[in-house]
């Protein structure tokens, strides 16, 4: 008995839609981060299915700005929402997963019949293309007399077989190459992420040299995902100096940002920063880290930047 293979990610959600504990009100924030890894990943199996992912995506990052404010203001209510967006996610994409899979079933059948029109139009050209021609040109230029100031020849070139096989040939290999082209199409060659921080302003270079103890002040990530398919990313924020070690720093977080972004997408985010110690050249460290489906890790994605600033202590 044959198994049709491309419904195992759509019985694998099913499995897991059934059988994976329900999350409960008053779920902890670590519970709820690890529910959005697993809506990440039905994000990843529509995403491979061909399905539209765009709406899963933006309830996803919906769902990980809740955890964020939850994790600051110690809210269970924006816990709770998160929750329910997660379990939205998980619950739509065995229908946008089969969607995927009829849409990606269509296309390759048109691809395939444009693939054999091309070749048999060739074929016709090759074998009634001369015979095609001259009835055209006796038809509009019949009356008109041709001499010849040379030798004469016993074929036109217009006629040769060779140079009808020769246009023939170069109508398949265009068709190929067409053909080849759309199958590569979203493959990525060289993927790769985006990490920087930007000033106030939103601009490289208006950073804050010096900020107060106790007191507030934003930064902007840019993220940028080129990897080929949708990726989740954590970025952590630590605090060292001049002596700590980087790529990655030992240290733990001072916060933690979460953003799923689809592959080509980028996106500006803001993040509130306030240190309460006063130091000088203090090393405001941001790394990039990702969800590794294969290890099902949180693993560090070699990618991070750093702002030296000097924090001094509030006015009496």
């Amino acid at each position: 008995m044959k198994h049709n293979h491309r419904s195992l990610p759509l019985l694998l959600l099913l499995v897991i839609s059934l059988f994976r504990p329900p999350i409960t009100h008053g779920t902890s924030i670590d519970e709820v981060k690890r529910e959005s890894l697993r809506a990440y990943e039905a994000i990843l199996e529509v995403n491979r299915a061909g399905g539209d992912t765009s709406q899963l995506i933006d309830k996803l990052n919906e769902a990980l700005s809740l955890i964020e404010k939850a994790e600051v203001k110690g809210d269970q209510s924006l816990l709770d929402e998160a929750e329910r967006l997660i379990g939205e996610i998980i619950a739509a994409s065995p229908e946008l997963i089969e969607e995927g899979l009829r849409i990606r079933r269509w296309r390759t059948a048109i691809q395939m019949v444009e693939a054999v029109t091309i070749i048999l139009l060739g074929f016709l050209i090759y074998r009634h293309g001369p015979n095609l021609f001259w009835r055209l040109w006796i038809k509009l230029r019949g009356d008109y007399l041709i001499k010849r100031s040379g030798p004469s020849r016993n074929a036109s070139m217009l006629v040769s077989g060779e140079v009808w096989a020769v246009i023939t040939a170069i109508i398949i290999v265009g068709a190929v190459f067409a053909l080849a082209q759309s199958l590569r199409a979203g493959r990525v060659v060289e993927p790769f992420s985006e990490l920087g921080v930007l000033g106030p302003n939103m601009k490289i270079g208006d950073y804050p040299k010096t900020v107060v103890a106790g007191e507030s002040f934003r930064l902007y990530l840019y993220i940028g995902n080129h990897m080929g398919k949708p990726m989740y990313y954590i970025i952590l924020l630590k605090l060292g100096d001049r002596e700590t070690p980087i790529d990655p720093a030992p240290l733990n977080p001072l916060r933690e940002l979460y953003i799923v972004l689809d592959d080509g997408e980028n996106k500006t985010k803001p993040i509130d920063i306030t240190l309460k110690e006063p130091g000088i050249n203090k090393r405001l460290i941001f790394e990039m880290w990702i969800y590794n489906t294969t290890s099902r890790n949180i693993t560090y994605h070699k990618r991070w930047c750093q702002l030296w600033i000097n924090v001094t202590s509030p006015p009496l």
